[in-house]
């Protein structure tokens, strides 16, 4: 009886030495592995993201030339100033090469636009033409040196083949101070005029 109490006393000195070891070796460890794997899987969710931003950066490394070109173009198309004459000249010489004979061009005041980065001035132009010529007309106003918009074009039939018509079209300017009682020129925004 004596060695079977021995062998009972060795058999759970065993199987606690067992669970103290399980306890303070193995489920320590068993944490660090599940915190390592935790660090690993968000290791790999900021490589994900590095990755895309880098592929991100690397496109528009290699499509930097051709949108500093867009830049450059725009803001040659957008010029410093209002320039009200210059507008009417390239309105009129536009109807000149269409053969298109223009009426009446009436600018209105250059208006700032909300996003305070220009100012579009509104030309009311009407007149008549041949359809063709009108079509003409259109497209030489859209490939004009200084960007313009047609807003609106209202068309109605005049004698023969010849079309009388009505039209906004919309020209801008990188001068946020145009306006009534302002100095045409580039100005910060908030700055005065003239100061």
């Amino acid at each position: 009886m004596q060695g079977r109490r021995a062998v009972i006393v060795a058999g759970a000195a065993a199987a606690i030495l067992a669970l103290l070891l399980v306890l303070f070796l193995v489920l320590p460890k068993m944490a660090e592995v599940t915190t390592a794997e935790g660090e690993l899987q968000d290791a790999k969710a900021e490589q994900q993201t590095l990755s895309v931003q880098l592929n991100a950066l690397k496109q528009a490394r290699d499509e930097a030339p051709q949108n500093e070109a867009t830049i450059r173009d725009i803001e040659g198309r957008v010029p410093p100033t209002a320039n009200l004459p210059s507008v009417i000249l390239f309105l009129r010489n536009s109807a000149t090469v269409a053969g298109v004979q223009v009426l009446s061009l009436t600018p209105a005041t250059p208006v700032p636009e909300p996003s305070g980065g220009f100012s579009s001035i509104a030309v009311s132009a009407s007149g008549h033409g041949s359809y063709f010529a009108l079509v003409k007309y259109l497209h030489e106003l859209e490939t004009l040196p200084r960007a313009a918009t047609v807003e609106s074009i209202d068309l109605s039939p005049s004698e023969g083949t010849v079309l009388s018509f009505a039209a906004t079209i919309t020209l801008y300017t990188s001068d946020v101070s145009s306006g009534p009682g302002s100095e045409p020129g580039p100005t910060e925004q908030g700055a005065i005029p003239g100061a």
